[in-house]
């Protein structure tokens, strides 16, 4: 009698935010390029994978819990909240006002963390997103002037024009390099 074989059902798949966060993984560990794999994710997948975007529910209560504020108009009284809202001249009734507050104050959205492509360094589009220290992979309680330097310029190998990068990309470093030496 044949053996019938385990039933295995298949397990969820993965969405493309777990799916970049397992190749920026596998990228770094085993030096593979992060572009050239998540290619191969895609054709496995048959074809590319649809974005999960959070709601923008699910922002206004990251931003709520990030202030400890249980509802919106406890959060609306939040001076540090009023202040960036009117700093930044945002209109809270679009989800692009509310994905500025989540990423100054919660941080960066799953949708957005671990990013891929010619835009991306260390997980992070620096068309999209203004983190000089997660670009530079610098420890901002450690970090030395001579240690942005190093790092920009090790990064500059790679995106300068002149080495065939992306201008607008190494515009954005030497913006980020400029605004962590002003606080040296």
């Amino acid at each position: 009698m044949a053996k019938k074989a385990a039933s295995s059902k298949p397990g969820k798949r993965p969405n493309i935010n777990q799916v970049r966060a397992k190749i920026r993984e596998l990228a770094k560990d085993h030096q593979f390029d992060e572009q050239i794999l998540f290619s191969f994710a895609e054709f496995l997948n048959g074809g590319a994978f649809k974005a999960v975007e959070p709601s923008l529910q699910e922002l206004k209560d990251a931003v709520m819990a990030a202030f400890n504020c249980s509802s919106y108009q406890e959060l609306k009284k939040n001076g540090s909240f009023q202040l960036f809202v009117k700093d930044q001249s945002l209109k809270l009734t679009t989800k692009e006002a509310w994905l500025k507050v989540h990423r100054k104050f919660v941080g960066l959205p799953e949708s957005e963390r671990d990013a891929i492509g010619a835009t991306s360094i260390n997980g992070v589009d620096v068309l999209r997103n203004f983190l000089p220290w997660e670009v530079f992979a610098l420890n901002s309680e450690t970090a030395t002037a001579q240690d942005i330097k190093t790092a920009f310029n090790e990064l500059a190998k790679e995106h300068h024009p002149d080495h065939n990068g992306n201008s607008e990309v190494f515009e954005r470093l030497k913006k980020m390099r400029d605004s962590l030496l002003a606080a040296y």
